[in-house]
């Protein structure tokens, strides 16, 4: 019985010298930044075929079979159409099915000025269905960034983002 007084005692002193060593009761700050880019397509494309094959059209795989993989380029230009950097994305089929009613899971490098994104996204991704995906992290002028990012629709191989970024106190 005493041995356990004894650790309870120690337990209280140890989380009250760990909230006291925080010290610090303001809330951490953050900053919004929010940055646009059109996304122009490049012919950097790459599809890997996993079993079962399907037949490729001029729309691309006809049907999409789990562990089946894209990889894809494009260049990301600024409100005067100049290029100002890359996104660079791979994608896995994880729920079989057409073009547009496939599931994936979709990762990717947004390279921009002053650093990179980490950008993620799931689910029905060529369906247009929810343009909207996760910012995971970022490097340079956005290391520890996090927030979300959405896809505008695509009109003559141009495709606009739209990136919210929360970044850690500066």
């Amino acid at each position: 019985m005493p041995s356990t007084i004894m650790l309870t005692a120690a337990l209280t002193l140890t989380l009250a010298l760990g909230l006291s060593a925080c010290g610090d009761d303001r809330a951490p700050t953050l900053t919004q930044k929010t940055l646009t880019f059109t996304e122009r397509e490049t012919d950097n494309f790459g599809f890997t075929d996993n079993a079962p094959k399907t037949k490729i059209g001029d729309e691309g795989p006809e049907r999409l079979s789990n562990g089946d993989a894209f990889t894809f380029s494009g260049d990301l230009l600024d409100g005067s159409g100049k290029d100002r950097g890359e996104l660079d994305t791979s994608c896995a089929v994880t729920r079989p099915g057409g073009f547009d009613e496939a599931h994936l899971q979709c990762t990717a490098t947004a390279t921009v000025p002053a650093g990179t994104l980490t950008l993620a996204r799931g689910g029905r991704v060529f369906a247009g269905a929810d343009p909207r995906g996760a910012v995971l992290g970022g490097t340079g002028a956005y290391a520890g960034a996090t927030g979300d990012f959405t896809e505008g629709e695509e009109s003559a191989g141009r495709t606009p983002y739209t990136f919210h970024l929360w970044l850690p106190g500066r």
